[in-house]
């Protein structure tokens, strides 16, 4: 298993740190396509963690020969305010997209209450075409 994580507070720019730590993990270990998406997410992540809980504490990305986990972290409490099947947006929302895209990429994700407030978390499983690891 290969670790790596970060901590988000305070940095001028999350999503950014978010990326480049998901994109330098997976290098080497996974097509790009498979890194694009769990990149996308990662970046979802964080951008819901920063607008909705004010920011994002850390993130944490665990490959297994099986697959990814992504978890970030922030230090909201109510878990209820993340909807279990997110509802598509129209073409005119200017947000809302979020946490759709997760639901489309994922293989599975949830959320759960942290010592610290809450982590939203995404598995994805390798795919067949991707078992030549």
């Amino acid at each position: 298993m290969t670790h790596a994580e970060i901590d988000l507070y305070d940095l001028e720019a999350p999503q950014s740190a978010a990326r480049r730590i998901v994109r330098t993990t997976l290098t080497g270990m996974a097509d790009s396509e498979y890194t694009d998406d769990v990149v996308l997410v990662a970046d979802e992540l964080v951008g819901n963690a920063v607008e909705h809980a004010g920011a994002a504490l850390d993130i944490a990305l665990d490959v297994y020969d099986w697959g990814v986990v992504v978890q970030v972290r922030d230090c909201g409490e109510d878990i209820t305010t993340v909807p279990g099947t997110p509802p598509a947006a129209n073409e005119y929302d200017e947000g809302g997209r979020g946490l759709f895209l997760v639901d489309i990429l994922a293989s599975v994700w949830g959320v759960q209450r942290d010592k610290k407030g809450k982590r939203v978390i995404a598995i994805f499983l390798y795919r067949a075409e991707d078992a030549d690891r």
